[in-house]
């Protein structure tokens, strides 16, 4: 079941928050998450329910064994938990099998919690519950963030919320939901008209509304997350910070999926040595690491490709760092971006014939315009602005300082009045996504999210 979608929207939700806050005791609330969660992941993929409450419990009786230190234990459970994730992505590259449900993401967040027992950064969860609401905990359960169990481990026993926080977690889901909804989707709409058209300026048009795509479902995806969390009581690590702002591949991939990225860095690329053994191993290391992101997506050849890619143009950027600092913001920013969105050409096409087309379009084979690819760009003007401004740091500038303008209303003791007025606003604009939102999903349903199949 997708966030956007309008029985979560307007049945499931409400109930589960309703019976959440009836219930008095932390531990009767994760009992009500936990039921939540099983029926949201059973509402998708009932026939997978078994494998993640038997990995779940798997993990659960590995990790008193790894906390004794046995490496042993500590390969049969992060082999046993790869072991099942390849199987699966393998069988659905070659196979009708369908991928279960945020496998990724959940055998990602299983292994660190058995490698941190076994370094001794937390410790095995005492009870199966506590577990299995860490791991299926339907916020976080389809598209992350790939959450670490040390992160939550005293939220799940205890934590607080309050109406403010009620409120700025729905906030942030709805704002979340826009970014799908009204955004992602309407750009993967043209993405695909401009699929259809044999023409090169189709095709650099289409990359582009793929790059605003993808970055506005996953971020959407995200921030709802995110809500959905505060909403609880839980505080989930951040996922995206303005990536298309990025002056460089490397603070793209600072910026870009985070927590994916920490994952790589903090339980791969450092443990291989990092930078620590010269330069070649350091690339040595990096291919290893881009190698596993590539095939983290999927097993098919474009995903493997687009590691890769990215791995040999960080390679080439550490040995230009210096160079490239004396180059102005925005030309860095231009080029950072240009790299970026040939490499999601490369993430978009499976099919490799497919890819190769495209690229050939792009770079020359074929007429380059057409009267019906001008007709299309006339019609998406309006939502590439929308596009464009809210990628940019623009919003976050307008945020920041109506933050500093209510600080220093509450300096002059008027505080309580803006405070209200800031409140009303952000229920009103929050209402009105919310509304126009359920308008463009009545008769229609969203796409399904390109990340939950990962």
């Amino acid at each position: 079941m997708e966030f956007s979608n309008l029985f979560f929207l307007y049945i499931f939700l409400p109930l589960t928050i309703a019976v959440y806050f009836l219930v008095p005791q932390m531990r009767g609330k994760n009992y009500v998450l936990i039921a939540a969660s099983l029926i949201f992941y059973a509402m998708g993929q009932p026939y997978y329910l078994p494998l993640l409450l038997l990995t779940a419990y798997a993990n659960y009786a590995l990790a008193f064994r790894v906390q004794s230190g046995s490496r042993a234990m500590l390969a049969a459970a992060v082999g046993g938990n790869l072991a099942i994730l390849c199987l699966f992505k393998l069988l659905g590259q070659f196979t009708s099998v369908v991928l279960p449900i945020g496998i990724s993401f959940y055998t990602f967040q299983l292994i660190s919690y058995q490698v941190d027992i076994y370094r001794g950064t937390t410790r095995p969860a005492k009870y199966f519950s506590k577990l299995l609401l860490y791991v299926s905990m339907f916020p976080k359960m389809v598209m992350g963030p790939i959450v670490r169990y040390e992160q939550i481990e005293k939220q799940l026993d205890r934590r607080r919320t309050n109406p403010k926080a009620v409120f700025e977690g729905a906030v942030r889901f709805v704002v979340g939901l826009a970014k799908k909804v009204l955004i992602a989707d309407y750009a993967y709409g043209v993405y695909d008209q401009l699929s259809k058209q044999a023409f090169g300026g189709a095709a650099w048009l289409g990359a582009l509304m793929f790059m605003f795509y993808i970055y506005f479902e996953f971020s959407g995806c995200t921030d709802m997350a995110i809500g959905l969390g505060r909403i609880f009581g839980f505080r989930y690590a951040e996922n995206f910070d303005i990536p298309y702002a990025s002056s460089s591949i490397t603070e793209f991939w600072r910026r870009w999926h985070i927590t994916l990225g920490s994952f790589f860095r903090d339980y791969v690329y450092i443990p291989l040595g990092g930078n620590r053994k010269g330069k070649a191993r350091q690339i040595l290391n990096l291919l290893i690491v881009w190698a596993l992101t590539g095939l983290w997506h999927g097993t098919s050849l474009n995903f493997l490709l687009w590691g890769l890619y990215f791995f040999v143009l960080l390679a080439i950027e550490k040995q230009l760092v210096q160079k490239l600092e004396r180059v102005p913001f925005v030309v860095r920013n231009l080029v950072t971006m240009f790299f970026v969105l040939i490499g999601w050409v490369l993430f978009a096409h499976e099919d490799m014939a497919e890819l190769g087309n495209t690229f050939a379009m792009m770079f020359g084979k074929g007429a380059f315009w057409s009267s019906s690819v001008t007709v299309i760009l006339k019609n998406s003007v309006p939502l590439l602005l929308l596009c464009l401004l809210g990628s940019s740091v623009l919003p976050r500038w307008f945020a920041s300082l109506w933050s500093i303008l209510l600080v220093r209303q509450k300096k002059q003791a008027r505080f309580s009045l803006l405070q209200t007025l800031h409140a009303v606003s952000l229920f009103l604009f929050a209402a009105l996504l919310l509304y126009l939102c359920t308008a463009s999903l009545v008769g229609a349903s969203s796409k399904p999210s390109l990340y939950a199949s990962f």
